[in-house]
């Protein structure tokens, strides 16, 4: 009964908080237009009837926002900026000193570590934006015409420049976006629009999948329509399984009991307040990460020739649909996971802000130790939290290895971790928007209500207080 009344209070507090609905409206607005800009084809482009797509190109339109199966400005997206913010993460992790210094030096080095990552995203841009050029009118069976050419070896390099510049700008301009909405509005702006592409294809992919299980059958007999309705009911079951035990894990924490010096002796460690640590800490990134990385081997490869060895290599071993291919996806899921944990929680600062502010895990000793504790923890629970992460990400792609359901319309997968983390994270940044300025409002009515109660001889001193 408390929940409920507490959930109606947070709805309350949202709905009737008026900087809170701005920039809910705000990023509503700014998804619009991405997603109205993402379904316009570029100009040259002109597409018949629905394009094929691999798993390759599949992943590349969902770290597109879905841009790139009508071919439009954003057909690269932002997966090129992911990339980026990959290496230069990598890097400033002590690997090169003077980028690790930056990292360390608050807001002014993160803002030139920034500006590092947009610089970088621009080479990956327009090598990804000829992949996306050359993937696409080869799977497309003469359904795309660019420049009314089929073939990207018919078209003239001006032509090709004139779709990287105007793909590379609506990388650029996706990233914009991406910020305007982080700054100004709720959530994670990247992550947002990626999340936005995959919703809105969600419920055309039931339909070609129910349409894909339908075909399997021949409804002449009254037993395969049982079957087809079966197999209908049970591929929803598994979905929305699979949904739950997304969230149950997204949402599951560890939590470490926390003491203030002289709050004196507490006898019940759940009287104590704690410290939580998500299940999975690293949401939804060591996906997007490991996703943006798998393209990069498969973009070099449309550079290469038909007959180069190098290409064979990259497409028999490197491809995520390959058994040798997907394994390495899996595992660098599992790297990502424990990295990006350790960057989102570290240790190391968390237990130099317990020292400073007198706080203390009970039975553990400050500093190094608490680091130690804190670490053994969060490696502890990435064991459990990574790799079922990496089986949900693998998922799809293993049931078209055995069943030939293309990846796209299988179970689980890389698009269903981002509906539900990046949702999490979405509700999450409303409420504590909310409550930070419900906070506000309040200290404000409290400090006027002080204020008209001093006497004219005292509101001097009030002011320069």
């Amino acid at each position: 009964m408390s929940t409920n009344i507490q959930k109606k209070n947070t709805l309350k507090r949202i709905f009737t908080n008026k900087s809170v609905l701005i920039s809910m409206v705000f990023t509503l607005i700014i998804l619009i237009i991405f997603h109205i800009i993402s379904i316009i084809p570029s100009p040259g482009v002109k597409i018949d009837g629905k394009v094929s797509s691999n798993d390759f190109s599949s992943m590349l339109n969902l770290l597109a926002g879905g841009g790139m199966s009508r071919m439009s400005l954003m057909s690269v997206g932002v997966g090129p900026y992911i990339t980026a913010q990959i290496i230069v993460q990598l890097l400033s992790s002590d690997l090169i000193p003077p980028l690790s210094r930056m990292a360390k030096s608050g807001e002014r080095g993160k803002r030139k570590l920034e500006v590092l990552t947009r610089i970088l995203t621009l080479p990956f841009c327009i090598a990804q934006a000829y992949a996306v050029i050359a993937l696409l009118l080869q799977n497309s069976n003469g359904q795309i015409k660019i420049f009314g050419e089929t073939d990207i070896s018919s078209l003239d390099w001006k032509q090709i420049a004139t779709l990287i510049v105007m793909f590379t700008g609506g990388t650029y301009l996706a990233i914009f976006m991406g910020d305007m909405i982080t700054k100004r509005g709720v959530g994670n702006g990247v992550t947002l629009l990626i999340l936005s592409g995959i919703v809105a294809s969600v419920f055309s992919n039931f339909q070609v999948a129910f349409e894909v299980i339908i075909g399997k059958f021949d409804l002449s007999k009254t037993s395969n329509i049982v079957t087809m309705v079966l197999s209908i009911i049970l591929y929803v079951s598994m979905f929305i399984v699979l949904l739950f035990a997304c969230v149950f894990v997204n949402d599951s924490t560890r939590k470490i009991p926390i003491q203030q010096t002289g709050q004196g002796l507490v006898k019940e460690t759940k009287d104590l307040p704690f410290l939580p640590i998500k299940l999975n800490a690293a949401g939804v990134i060591p996906v997007i990460f490991a996703s943006s990385l798998m393209t990069i081997p498969v973009t070099i490869s449309q550079f290469l020739s038909a007959a180069n060895e190098g290409r064979w290599f990259i497409e028999q071993y490197l491809q995520i649909e390959k058994p040798v291919g997907l394994i390495i996806y899996f595992l660098l899921i599992i790297a990502f996971s424990f990295f990006y944990s350790y960057v989102q929680v570290n240790p190391q600062n968390l237990s130099e802000n317990f020292e400073k502010s007198g706080k203390f895990i009970p039975g553990v000793k400050s500093g190094k130790d608490t680091e130690k504790h804190i670490t053994k923890v969060l490696s502890r629970i990435n064991w459990i939290g990574a790799p079922f992460l990496a089986t949900v990400a693998a998922i799809p792609y293993i049931i078209a290895m055995t069943t030939g359901i293309p990846s796209g319309l299988a179970l689980g997968g890389t698009g269903l971790i981002i509906i539900v983390s990046g949702s999490i994270d979405l509700w999450t940044s409303i409420v504590s928007n909310s409550t930070a300025s419900g906070y506000t409002v309040d200290r404000i009515k409290i400090e006027n209500k002080i204020y008209e109660g001093k006497d004219e001889g005292s509101k001097g001193d009030y002011r320069m207080w």
